[in-house]
């Protein structure tokens, strides 16, 4: 059970417009603990067109995926 006093690390991914973007990034630094912020390029059209980056993209989640498992496995 979840207890109003336990901590924990969250990811997300959002898609959120430029025009909103500093005021949210404000938001988070001024009500969270924030761990790490990063905006991410647009590779929709590089895994479209790059086999090579597509390759890239399925070893990355093989490895967090086997990553993820690991991990449950020791909790």
């Amino acid at each position: 059970m979840i207890k109003p006093t336990d901590i924990f690390t969250i990811n997300i991914t959002l898609k959120i417009g430029g025009g909103l973007l500093t005021e949210f990034e404000n938001y988070l630094y001024n009500n969270f603990d924030v761990v790490g912020f990063r905006i991410l390029p647009d590779t929709e059209k590089l895994y479209e067109e790059d086999d090579m980056f597509k390759k890239l993209v399925k070893i990355e989640k093989e490895a967090r995926v086997a990553k993820e498992k690991y991990i449950n496995a020791k909790n």
